[in-house]
């Protein structure tokens, strides 16, 4: 990854309700600008060049993914925003996303 000086970072925390204990079964995906990865519950880190960026979370379930939510924002030269995406108790309803510096 970039770590020249303008690099920039997004942190992208994924949670779920602690009642919600069934969700660690599955993996969610972290999409960036349309590129999907799968990644275990928790906070992991991207090095990205500044630009525009939308950041969206979501999980399987049986056939399909939910919980999809979404946030846009633009970064500049050496910024780091942070992304903190909860999943709600009902799989079907998007859960709860925002972005921070």
């Amino acid at each position: 990854m970039d770590q020249t000086p303008s690099a920039c970072c997004i942190e992208v925390t994924v949670a779920h309700n602690i009642l919600a204990v069934f969700y660690e079964a599955f993996t969610p995906t972290v999409t960036i600008n349309d590129k999907k990865e799968r990644k275990p519950w928790g906070t992991h880190t991207f090095s990205v060049p500044p630009g525009d960026y939308e950041v969206a979370v979501s999980y399987p379930w049986i056939v399909r993914e939910c919980g999809k939510n979404s946030v846009r924002f633009s970064l500049a030269p050496g910024e780091t925003k942070r992304v903190h995406y909860c999943a709600r108790l009902i799989r079907f309803i998007p859960g709860a996303i925002s972005v921070t510096s």
